[in-house]
């Protein structure tokens, strides 16, 4: 079996691009696009996620936020359903620019289902979350069990900190190889700050 490396996904600061900084109102129980758990036909069809009116209005593959949402284009969803990358839900939204126009209605968040329990506590670096036990509230340096992520995971949530998604380095070359905008990646065992 090939061996991989893994990255903790990121967003590059590009001021052209657009932000997303709030979940839509008709989007009930949004605590679950955070916790790994599925959406199903509870979410709306007509979400809309609007642009904020201080950031660009670039729309990359993988749309910044700051709700710890991996908002993808459709581009983005071909290449992870061609990788066949596992434990998807993938829930479509409207996005709307400053002036509330709907520019799309082709992207969508990749809810990942789930998380792997693969910290290497010793070998990280972290704050506990007080309000979570066994939770992890700010991150310095974040080493994996590699032999604890199943083979066939590409991208994951880290079960210690479900906001942050890990990709393998097979499918992030392939997303870099394709020119997806808007990606960014952090490498393990490294000084960070999340």
């Amino acid at each position: 079996m090939p061996s991989f490396n893994f990255h903790i996904v990121t967003t590059p600061y590009d001021p052209r691009f657009c932000s997303i900084k709030r979940t839509p109102e008709t989007i009930l129980k949004d605590w679950r696009l955070l916790e790994g758990v599925p959406f199903g036909p509870d979410f709306p069809a007509t979400s809309r996620f609007e642009m904020d009116k201080r950031a660009g209005e670039m729309a990359p593959d993988l749309l910044p936020n700051i709700l710890s949402l991996l908002m993808i284009s459709p581009r983005v969803r071909t290449l992870f359903e061609a990788e066949r990358v596992s434990d998807v839900e993938y829930l479509p939204f409207e996005l709307a620019n400053k002036r509330g126009s709907v520019v799309s209605r082709d992207y969508a968040v990749a809810n990942l289902i789930g998380s792997v329990d693969c910290l290497d506590a010793a070998r990280s670096k972290f704050d506990e979350d007080p309000l979570e036990p066994g939770g992890i509230a700010n991150l310095y340096r974040l080493n994996l069990h590699l032999d604890r992520i199943p083979a066939d995971k590409k991208l994951f949530r880290l079960k210690q900190m479900m906001h942050e998604f890990i990709i393998r380095s097979d499918l992030l070359q392939l997303l870099r190889e394709q020119g997806v905008t808007g990606l960014a990646t952090l490498d393990l065992d490294t000084e960070i700050i999340l």
